[in-house]
């Protein structure tokens, strides 16, 4: 069973690595739920490993540039900045869910609904411009 389990989670590593580029013509909202405090759990490991001190609050994590916490659709993502890196089209692909950016890039909130490779980017692309800043 545990070989079985190992094999499953390479393959859907895999079709993620090879199949990335599909997220760019967007996905399908079903509508259903995600499971938010996973994703949160996932966010918050992956700031941590990124130097980013993290604090947890009621239902969430709060950073120096920003916060998250558990959404009924997911996870919410708050951040905030000078000019952040960040265009209209990096919030609207599979895994992000009612997003706001300001039209002057100092903030930006969405809604993870899965925690995949375009949101880790997303992530990474923040924690990067808050360490030079």
């Amino acid at each position: 069973m545990g070989e079985d389990r190992r094999g499953l989670d390479h393959l859907m590593e895999q079709n993620e690595t090879e199949l990335g580029f599909l997220s760019a013509y967007g996905g399908v909202d079903d509508g259903s739920s995600s499971d938010g405090e996973a994703i949160l759990a996932a966010l918050k490991r992956f700031l941590i490993a990124g130097g980013v001190s993290v604090q947890e609050v009621d239902n969430g994590v709060t950073f120096a540039f920003g916060s998250a916490a558990v959404d009924p659709q997911g996870c919410r993502f708050e951040a905030k900045g000078t000019a952040l890196p960040l265009v209209e089209s990096d919030v609207r692909g599979n895994g992000f869910l009612a997003h706001a950016l300001a039209s002057d890039r100092s903030t930006v909130s969405v809604c993870f609904t899965q925690w995949a490779m375009d949101q880790r980017r997303f992530v990474e692309r923040l924690v990067e411009h808050h360490a030079s800043s």
